[in-house]
């Protein structure tokens, strides 16, 4: 059995198929040199849900102790909805091996909990015993008849700001601070002269129990401490808990917010941010009056007027970290 196994996605990045490979490849010869890579070394290429399951059964009939996962976020909430669905159906409940996430995609805000200098250092890390692990509690996320698993999920201007930088040329970090200003100047809220009100009103109840009304622009649910190109949100969600925050000026704040809001707005007035630390579990229904976008592990999955994320703290991830 190997001692470690990299399940890479094939369709995760821009590079291409090929190019993904050859990277990947790369970096495991020279975070763990040839003979490692040969000898203990397996890595799975994945281009499909039945070759995770395939791979993820072979993993889980093997009790393979460490997992790298190479891909970006959707491939990551995509590979936990897969394990946990064939752990369960496998009666392998005892099973939960330490795993690490490379950044490998377009989107990577899972990878930056690792905490690693580059993906070099985090494999040679993983592979020789310094880290530590963490537990990284998933959330269910469902509406109508979909259910997904995820790391984190987002309501309104993100997932709009995200449909305007899919359907545009420029990619990368200037092409989304591109994205943001288009989708800035087309809203009430920062452009007067616009009729498009970017707010909706929203209506959380937590086990039945109706918690909280607001108007907001932007907000979601995350488990992870990391989002985006490695900012750091206020406050993080660490140590197995989530964090729910929904705010006005989405576009420059965003969902999971980062540290810059507690500089600039120290006393996080409720017209302006609604926070929510999420440290035990809960089933939390959503409802918005009208369609926004709805996103999850940063993949638009639609518009919608009501949403349940369940936190159970029974998806649990050993996530592998740096140990200092």
């Amino acid at each position: 059995m190997a001692e470690m196994i990299v399940l890479h996605s094939m369709v995760s990045g821009k590079a291409g198929a090929d190019a993904g490979m050859k990277r990947i490849s790369d970096i495991v010869k020279k975070a763990l040199g040839l003979d490692t890579l040969i000898e203990n070394t397996t890595i799975a290429c994945v281009s499909t849900v039945e070759e995770i399951k395939a791979a993820l059964t072979k993993m889980i009939e093997t009790r393979a102790p460490k997992i790298a996962i190479s891909g970006g976020d959707g491939f990551s909430a995509l590979f936990a909805k897969c394990f946990f669905q064939l752990r369960e159906s496998m009666k392998r409940d005892d099973y939960n091996p330490d795993v690490l996430f490379l950044a490998s995609g377009t989107g990577n805000a899972i990878s930056y909990c690792a905490r690693f200098k580059n993906p070099i250092v985090a494999l040679r890390n993983f592979y020789e015993g310094h880290y530590k692990t963490e537990k990284l509690n998933m959330l269910e996320v469902s509406f109508n008849k979909l259910k997904e698993i995820t790391h984190f999920v987002s309501f309104g201007a993100d997932g709009e700001i995200l449909e305007i930088y899919k359907n545009q040329q420029r990619k990368g970090l200037i092409g989304y601070i591109g994205a943001v200003l288009k989708y800035s100047f087309s809203r009430k809220l920062y452009n007067p002269f616009s009729k498009n009100d970017a707010n909706y009103t929203l209506d959380i109840a937590s086990d039945g129990k109706h918690i909280f009304r607001g108007r907001y622009e932007g907000g979601g649910v995350s488990s992870i401490p990391y989002v985006g190109y490695g900012f750091r949100p206020y406050p993080l969600a660490t140590g197995g808990d989530a964090h729910m925050r929904f705010v006005l000026f989405g576009a420059i704040l965003m969902p999971t917010l980062f540290k810059f809001t507690k500089l600039a707005f120290p006393k996080r007035p409720n017209r302006l941010i609604y926070d929510n630390k999420l440290n035990v579990p809960a089933v939390l229904d959503f409802a918005f009056d009208r369609d926004v976008h709805v996103q999850t592990s940063g993949d638009n999955i639609g518009k919608q007027s009501r949403v349940r994320v369940v936190f159970s703290k029974k998806l649990t991830l050993n996530i592998a970290t740096r140990a200092k």
